[in-house]
């Protein structure tokens, strides 16, 4: 797994360095950044690449996969957070316990 990626980049240089620039989140630039050393050729195989960047091979694997499937639009995609559902959840049952005249049932 950790050969030389056969991916095509179709960002140029100068288009991956603005794009790096732009991010607000540290995952967008850590991705954009993987691919700007590919395009460089800064590294050679996925394993340097994980030396660099400082994540697993099989996190890179999945960023390349994403970024050959639906470009950089996908790659860049912030999966929701798992958490923030039961959260959210809890809040509103919250609000509708608060809401009801009788109060909490236990304390």
């Amino acid at each position: 797994m950790s050969g030389v990626p056969k991916i095509e980049i179709a960002e140029s240089v100068e288009e991956l360095k603005l794009l790096m620039k732009q991010q607000k989140k540290a995952s967008g630039y850590t991705k954009i950044r993987c691919l700007y050393l590919l395009k460089v050729n800064a590294v050679e195989t996925i394993k340097q690449l994980t030396v660099i960047i400082g994540r697993k091979e099989s996190t890179i694997h999945h960023w390349l996969h994403k970024y050959q499937t639906g470009g950089l639009p996908f790659l860049l995609e912030e999966s929701p957070k798992k958490g923030s559902l039961k959260k959210n959840e809890m809040i509103s049952k919250i609000q509708q316990e608060l809401s009801d005249s009788q109060g909490f049932n236990n304390y």
